[in-house]
C-alpha cells in the first residue's frame, strides 16, 4: 500500500519503519520536517506538505501530538474516499469532529503502548468505525501492531476506551509515584519496596520498570510527561461530560502539572514523581 503518514514523533517515526519493513510505500510529513528526513535513509518518501504525502495514497494514518495538531494537519486536504486511520490520542467532542470530515471513510484507532511499542511493532490497535473503512486498513494495523481490538462500526469507540485505558495507567504511575516518596520519606530505600512487589501479584512489570526510572531518577522518554497530563486533562473532561466525578484523575493532572512547572515535560512521564521532590 501506499500510505501518507502525517507525525513522525516519538511514536510515528517507530510505527513508520515498521510500515516500511512489510512492503508498504511511506510518504511521510512532520510538522518539522528535521523529525521526518531520518526516516528517508530507511526508505521513506519526506514531503514538505501533508497535501503532498496525500497525493495517490491508498491510506491516511495520522499520529500527531493532540485533536488540534490533526485538524491543522488535514485542514484543507481532499480526502476523496481515502481510508483514514487516525490513532492520535485526542479528546471525544475532537474524534467527532474529525469524523465529520470524511463520514464513511474515518476510522477512530488510536494504539495503546509507547515508544518500544511503536519501535517493535508491539502496539495495540483500538479500532472503531465503519467495517467498510476497517477492512483496507488491516494490512496498516497489522505492520504497526500486534493486536488489533475492534470496537465497533461507531467511531469514537476507540478514544472512548483509550481514555479509560490511559486512566488505569497514569493512576498506577501515580501511586507507584507516592509510593517511593513514602518510602524516602520513612527512610527506606524505594528500591527495596520494588524488590518486594517484584515477580508477585502486587508488582505488575509496568511498576518495575516506572519504578526503577523513579529511583534511578532518569527519564529517557518512552512516553512525555507533557503529553500524559494532556491525556489526563481529557480523562477529566470526558468524565465531566458524561456526569462523573473522578477526583483522582483531577489529582493527578494537578501533581503532573507541578512536574511539568520544574521542569520535566520532555521527560518520561514517570518524572511525575520530581512533584514530590521539588
Amino acid at each position: 500500500m501506499r500510505i501518507a503518514l502525517l507525525g513522525t514523533g516519538t511514536m510515528g517515526a517507530g510505527m513508520a519503519r515498521n510500515l516500511l519493513s512489510a512492503g508498504h510505500e511511506v510518504h511521510a510529513w512532520n510538522r518539522t520536517r528535521e523529525r521526518a528526513e531520518p526516516l528517508a535513509a530507511d526508505g521513506a518518501v519526506v514531503h514538505d506538505t501533508p497535501a503532498e504525502a496525500l497525493d495517490g495514497a491508498d491510506a491516511l494514518v495520522t499520529m500527531l501530538a493532540d485533536g488540534p495538531a490533526v485538524a491543522a494537519a488535514i485542514d484543507g486536504l481532499a480526502l476523496d474516499g481515502t481510508p483514514w486511520a487516525q490513532m492520535s490520542t485526542v479528546a471525544v467532542e475532537e474524534t467527532a469532529a474529525l469524523a465529520a470530515r470524511a463520514p464513511g471513510t474515518f476510522v477512530d484507532a488510536p494504539v495503546l503502548g509507547s515508544k518500544p511499542g511503536a519501535e517493535g511493532g508491539e502496539l495495540i490497535v483500538l479500532a472503531s468505525g465503519p467495517a467498510a473503512a476497517r477492512a483496507p486498513l488491516a494490512p496498516v494495523f497489522d505492520a504497526v501492531g500486534a493486536r488489533t481490538i475492534d470496537l465497533g462500526d461507531e467511531a469514537g469507540a476507540g478514544t472512548r476506551m483509550k481514555l479509560v485505558l490511559n486512566h488505569w495507567v497514569i493512576a498506577l504511575v501515580e501511586g507507584l509515584a507516592e509510593t517511593v516518596l513514602l518510602a524516602e520519606g520513612l527512610e527506606l530505600e524505594p528500591q527495596a519496596f520494588l524488590d518486594v512487589i517484584d515477580g508477585g501479584p502486587m508488582g505488575p512489570p509496568y511498576a518495575k520498570l516506572k519504578g526503577t526510572n523513579m529511583v534511578v531518577r532518569s527519564y529517557e522518554p518512552d512516553f512525555s510527561l507533557k503529553l500524559a497530563h494532556k491525556d489526563a486533562g481529557l480523562i477529566v473532561a470526558a468524565a465531566g461530560a458524561a456526569g462523573i466525578d473522578l477526583p483522582l484523575a483531577t489529582v493527578i493532572r494537578e501533581r503532573m502539572g507541578a512536574a511539568i512547572e520544574a521542569g520535566h515535560g520532555d521527560e518520561d512521564f514517570s518524572a511525575t514523581v520530581e512533584a514530590g521532590r521539588a
